[in-house]
């Protein structure tokens, strides 16, 4: 789509950065970026996906201050024109920062121009869920439905709030809806696995996300998810091995390490439980809902103590 009014050649531009991210080439589209000209970099969607890439090779100062570029571009132009487009990539830039207030205001310009965009609700519901507003998320999940009641994608996305909310029956009906349609997708998969292994049908669940990592093997949160169906086998060795999948995949997530570390606690392997613990800490000082992280690690220590007085 010509949101701009770009010529064939700048057109082709964006898709070939789209297709090198869609690819998850971000070196290459970074240096297919890089060599521009000033001109074609003139575009917030290039410069959001310049900061993306950064992102997603845990470059993260770069990203952070190119997110904050594309604000700053997005401005100039929104200072010409109320376009939807830019207020949605000002929005997008927003929520990765975690300045979700002002996220939610881009989307609600958005909203004010075209009530049925899709791509504002679907984003603000979002930001509202990271400010605990889950009613309101709740709100704009049933008018993404309201706009397109047959999107399986959108069917997902509710899902992934109700089961974030522990409502994991109604999850599973309305993945039910979504399967009758044949609609193969990983994420589906991996979904009904969460809501499965909560409801305690822990040999569906491993069917479920086995589906899911044979579809496509990048979802780091199937592998962390089949990692916690075989602690709850009491499988641990297994287990360690799937977490290090998922970590493989994304190194930033606290539960990740927290979970491994629970792993390594059963196997009595009490160095290696402080260590991947803290790490889960460092991410995330309140991980696992632990109110203090030195006296639980201190408290990790303690057990290594016991054990060796004991022998």
């Amino acid at each position: 789509m010509n949101y701009y009014g770009h010529d064939d050649n700048k057109i082709d531009v964006v898709e070939k950065i789209m297709s090198l991210v869609g690819k998850r080439q971000y070196a290459n589209a970074l240096e297919f970026i890089d060599n521009l000209d000033s001109g074609d970099i003139d575009n917030p969607l290039i410069l959001m996906s310049k900061a993306q890439c950064y992102l997603r090779l845990d470059m993260k100062k770069e990203a952070y201050d190119t997110y904050k570029e594309t604000i700053i571009l997005c401005n100039e132009k929104l200072n010409v024109e109320n376009d939807p487009f830019v207020l949605n990539i000002k929005g997008n830039c927003n929520l990765i920062l975690k300045n979700y207030i002002e996220a939610i205001e881009c989307y609600d310009k958005v909203l004010d121009i075209d009530d049925t965009n899709t791509i504002a609700i679907s984003f603000k519901s979002v930001a509202l869920l990271r400010l605990d507003e889950q009613d309101a998320a709740f709100n704009c999940l049933e008018r993404l439905l309201e706009i397109e009641s047959s999107n399986n994608d959108i069917k997902l996305f509710k899902v992934q709030y109700l089961n974030s909310i522990e409502r994991y029956d109604e999850s599973l009906k309305i993945l039910d809806e979504v399967f009758k349609d044949s609609y193969e997708n990983p994420q589906a998969y991996m979904l009904k696995a969460d809501a499965l292994f909560e409801t305690k049908r822990i040999d569906e669940a491993l069917d479920n996300v086995n589906k899911s990592l044979e579809m496509n093997p990048k979802i780091s949160y199937s592998w962390y998810l089949k990692a916690k169906i075989f602690m709850d086998k009491s499988d641990f060795k297994n287990a360690l091995r799937y977490f290090d999948e998922a970590l493989s995949i994304d190194n930033t997530v606290d539960c990740y390490f927290f979970d491994k570390a629970s792993c390594y606690l059963n196997l009595f392997e009490y160095d290696k439980a402080y260590e991947s613990y803290k790490k889960a800490f460092e991410l995330n000082p309140h991980s696992g809902d632990i109110a203090n992280a030195d006296i639980f690690l201190d408290f990790i220590r303690d057990l290594k103590s016991v054990e060796l007085i004991s022998d």
